[in-house]
């Protein structure tokens, strides 16, 4: 059985690291403080990719990684199924549509 942990508390866990960022770490350089926060969430985002396609054969397409994304990894992360995506016959992806975020 796995760990969960109440979406409050990593609400908070965020803003407080968001806050601490801004305001100590930063407290003068804002642009170096977004630049850091986005680096962590570009590797927590790459870490999680990774965890969750270790065991997954590699992505013959754009479009099979695409549906892997909207099907399996959105509803691990956020517990519900993607709102809307859309493409068009030469299966390009038109637009992605989150509803409800």
């Amino acid at each position: 059985m796995g760990r969960e942990v109440s979406e409050s508390c990593v609400d908070s866990l965020l803003t407080e690291m968001v806050s601490t960022y801004s305001n100590r770490f930063y407290a003068n350089k804002p642009d170096l403080a977004a630049h850091s926060i986005e680096a962590i969430g570009y590797q927590v985002g790459l870490q999680l990719s990774e965890r969750y396609t270790m065991d997954r054969s590699r992505f013959g397409d754009h479009l099979e990684a695409i549906k892997f994304i909207c099907k399996d990894f959105w509803s691990e992360l956020f517990k519900k199924q993607i709102d809307n995506l859309k493409t068009n016959h030469r299966v390009i992806i038109n637009y992605f549509f989150f509803q409800n975020q």
